[in-house]
C-alpha cells in the first residue's frame, strides 16, 4: 500500500491493489483513519470512478476510515478477461470488502446507481457475506431491474414506447466515439443525470468524470445494464438499509426506489427511504449534505456492528 496527500481536502490517501476472483486488478484508495476507526465502503455508478464520491470522502474522513475503488474497466482498475455481468460486480465488491474489513470493522456499504446493483449483486453471488463483512447499506439511485422500460430519460406516447425503449437499451450497449469535454456534451450529462438546479460546478465536476469513462468500457458495461435483474439480492440484503433518491432522476426513477423500500420494509431491514426534491441522479453530489446525512443516520446506528 502507498500513502500520499490527496486533492480531496489534502487527506491522507492510501492506495492498493485488490485482486478479484479472476485475478482482475481493481484499483482502491482508502482515506481518512486507520483500522479501529468506523469503515465505510462506496462503490460507484456507471462512468464514473472512485473519485465520484469526493463529497463523502471529505466529510467523513476526519472521524472514518474511508474505502473507495474504480468498478472494473473504468479509472485505474483492469478490465480483466471475465465477460461483464452483474455476478461480476458482486465479486468485485466482495474482494474489496473481504481485503479492507477486519475483525474488529465491518463496513457500511454505499452504493450508487450501478454501484447499488453492485451491492445487490453482492447480496445475490455472496449471501454468507452480507452479515460476516456488512453492518449496513445504502441504496442510492438505484434499482434492481427494468432499468430500460422504467426510465424516464425519454418521454413518448405509449404507441412509440416499445420501440424507443429498443433503442434505448441499444444506445447503451453501443460503445460509441470518445466523448470530449465540451459544453455540448456536458448538457447531455446534465440533462440525463441531473436536477434541473445543480450548480455549473456540480455539472462540470460530474461531466469530468463521466466523459472520461473509455467508450468501450461504456458500452460493455451499458449492454449489462439494459437487461441487468440483480432482484434476488434484495431479499439476501439482510442488514438495515437506507434508500434514497431524487425526484427529478430520470435513469433511475423514484419507482425503483419506492419497490426497494417496500420489499426492505417487508423483511424488516428498511432503516430510512428518502426522496430529496429536485434532486437528478447524480445524488451524492448535487444534495451532498443531504446525503451525508442520511448515511451518518445509518452510520449512527450500525457503528457497533
Amino acid at each position: 500500500m502507498t500513502s500520499e496527500s490527496s486533492g480531496a481536502g489534502l487527506l491522507s490517501r492510501r492506495s492498493r491493489e485488490v485482486l478479484s476472483s479472476d485475478g482482475t486488478r481493481l484499483f482502491v484508495e482508502e482515506y481518512g483513519l486507520g483500522d479501529d476507526a468506523p469503515l465505510v465502503v462506496f462503490s460507484h455508478g456507471w462512468a464514473c470512478q472512485g473519485r465520484f464520491w469526493r463529497p463523502q470522502i471529505e466529510h467523513f474522513a476526519s472521524t472514518h476510515r474511508v474505502v473507495v475503488y474504480d468498478q472494473r474497466g473504468h479509472g485505474w482498475s483492469d478490465r480483466g478477461h471475465t465477460s461483464f455481468s452483474a455476478s461480476v460486480l458482486g465479486d468485485d465488491l466482495e474482494a474489496v470488502l473481504r481485503a479492507v474489513v477486519t475483525s474488529s470493522r465491518k463496513a457500511l456499504v454505499t452504493g450508487h446507481s450501478m454501484g447499488g446493483m453492485s451491492v445487490m449483486g453482492w447480496a445475490a453471488e455472496h449471501p454468507e457475506s452480507v452479515p460476516l463483512l456488512s453492518r449496513g447499506a445504502v441504496l442510492a439511485s438505484t434499482g434492481p431491474s427494468q432499468l430500460v422500460s422504467r426510465s424516464t430519460l425519454i418521454g413518448s406516447p405509449r404507441r412509440f414506447r416499445a420501440s424507443l425503449e429498443r433503442a434505448f437499451a441499444a444506445g447503451l450497449a453501443m460503445a460509441g466515439p470518445e466523448m470530449l469535454d465540451t459544453r455540448f456534451n456536458r448538457r447531455l450529462v446534465k440533462y440525463g443525470t441531473m436536477g434541473p438546479h445543480a450548480s455549473a460546478d456540480v455539472v462540470a465536476e460530474c461531466s469530468e468524470i463521466v466523459l472520461r469513462c473509455p467508450p468501450a468500457v461504456r458500452g460493455m458495461w451499458g449492454r449489462v445494464l439494459a437487461t441487468i435483474d440483480v432482484s434476488k439480492g434484495v431479499d439476501s440484503l439482510a442488514v438495515p438499509t437506507t434508500v434514497i433518491v431524487g425526484s427529478a432522476d430520470r435513469l433511475t426513477p423514484e419507482v425503483h426506489s419506492t419497490d426497494l423500500a417496500e420489499r426492505l420494509q417487508q423483511r424488516g431491514q428498511l432503516h430510512d427511504f428518502a426522496v430529496l426534491p429536485q434532486i437528478g441522479h447524480m445524488i451524492n453530489m448535487e444534495a451532498p449534505n443531504d446525503f451525508n446525512e442520511a448515511v451518518a443516520r445509518l452510520d449512527a446506528a450500525t457503528e457497533k456492528g
